[in-house]
């Protein structure tokens, strides 16, 4: 009988599923997921893109993807905002975030205050990152970098 596969460590899981979400996202630009994840228990789900209600980035709502011009601002949400968004305080006090890409200073300052406690993101290229890890750290968040699952 072949030997079974061993199932798929929870960091990959988790990552793949916010790889997932971001699938769902309309921006122009960039598609990023996050899972907000407490016991091994996904307690919510976001994506980037903007407001409900308002005209999805694909469709022209966003200035900066309708003309695909940096400078101008940009009206989508990111995912990790969506995220704490949708979850319950209580759901993320003390969980992990699970990000497809290392958080914005932005989006570190509403982990920091979300009761989130960890941010798990694959490793990034050196720059921004360092400086939101070291703020993190400095709110008492744990952040770690981990290579890519397939």
């Amino acid at each position: 009988m072949p030997k079974a596969k061993p199932p798929t460590d929870w960091d990959t899981y988790f990552l793949g599923l916010a790889r997932q979400a971001a699938t769902r996202s309309s921006c122009t630009q960039h598609h990023h997921g996050a899972v907000i994840v407490s016991n091994r228990h996904i307690r919510s789900t976001g994506y980037n893109g903007t407001p409900s209600g308002h005209t999805n980035c694909g469709e022209g709502g966003c200035p900066r993807g309708r003309k695909s011009d940096m400078s101008e601002p940009c009206l989508g949400l990111h995912a990790e905002a969506n995220a704490i968004l949708y979850a319950d305080p209580d759901q993320r006090e003390g969980a992990t975030i699970y990000v497809t890409a290392p958080p914005c200073m932005e989006c570190a300052k509403l982990i920091a205050n979300s009761g989130l406690r960890e941010v798990v993101a694959p490793i990034p290229e050196p720059g921004e990152a360092d400086r939101v890890k070291e703020f993190l750290l400095d709110c008492k968040v744990r952040v770690r970098f981990v290579k890519q699952g397939s």
